[in-house]
């Protein structure tokens, strides 16, 4: 009778021991499971270093340039206003407590416009080859803000040669723009203007060096404090890109 006791008391005793050792193996991947999903929820709340506006992130008008000196010639009033890009975004350093800031970020736009004489234009075409005006934009000593913003410029004679069969216009009412921030060489966020994010901006024919930065335009002394320092050039290194 007391072996029969004994022998209970040690199997109720084993039991309960692999109860509790299996409610631990349970608990374990539960609590790693809560401690992933917090880990991934903080994860999807840290901001982009780049962060372009969620509205309004890309703002197109077009403009007279400034009168900073005699001008003559005979242009028509459809090819005096320039292009302005003006585009909104933050600045989140990865730890701003200790260093506020983020030390450059390059801005790579594309403009679609059309080329009416282009050598490969369909004959009789009234849209001719989808084109896309290319530019980039580096700006250094980028400080932690909701708000900062960038600038691109294109020349009226730029608007009137890509502008299809339609009007310097059609740049601010009806072609697209897209713009890609890159740091230390990887893309950290993107903009599109018509909220187009298929790839057409590869698809169309590159035009290069015809978007200026605001450092290369005549509004070069424009909103001085709006926009930040533009990396200089290295020694020897081209002007146009």
């Amino acid at each position: 009778m007391g072996l029969k006791r004994s022998l209970g008391v040690v199997l109720l005793l084993t039991c309960a021991g692999a109860s509790t050792a299996f409610a631990q193996k349970i608990r374990l991947p539960v609590a790693e499971l809560i401690q992933a999903r917090v880990g991934q929820d903080q994860a999807q709340t840290v901001p982009r270093i780049i962060n372009f506006a969620n509205e309004e992130g890309i703002t197109v008008t077009l403009v007279s340039a400034p009168a900073v000196g005699s001008t003559s010639g005979g242009a028509s009033a459809d090819n005096t206003n320039w292009l302005k890009v003006d585009f909104h975004y933050g600045v989140n350093p990865a730890d701003p407590q200790k260093y506020p800031w983020v030390d450059s970020a390059e801005f790579k736009i594309w403009i679609e416009g059309r080329d009416l004489y282009a050598a490969n234009a369909p004959a009789g075409s009234r849209d001719g080859v989808a084109v896309t005006l290319t530019g980039s934009v580096t700006y250094v000593n980028l400080q932690q803000t909701k708000d900062a913003y960038g600038v691109f410029y294109v020349h009226p004679s730029a608007l009137s040669r890509y502008c299809g069969s339609g009007s310097t216009e059609d740049f601010d009412r009806k072609f697209d723009i897209r713009i890609v921030a890159s740091v230390g060489g990887k893309v950290v966020d993107q903009y599109d203007k018509n909220k187009d994010y298929s790839d057409w901006n590869t698809k169309c024919v590159q035009v290069s060096n015809m978007v200026f930065r605001q450092n290369q335009s005549p509004f070069l002394m424009a909103d001085t404090v709006r926009y930040p320092m533009i990396k200089l050039e290295s020694s020897g290194a081209s002007a146009s890109q």
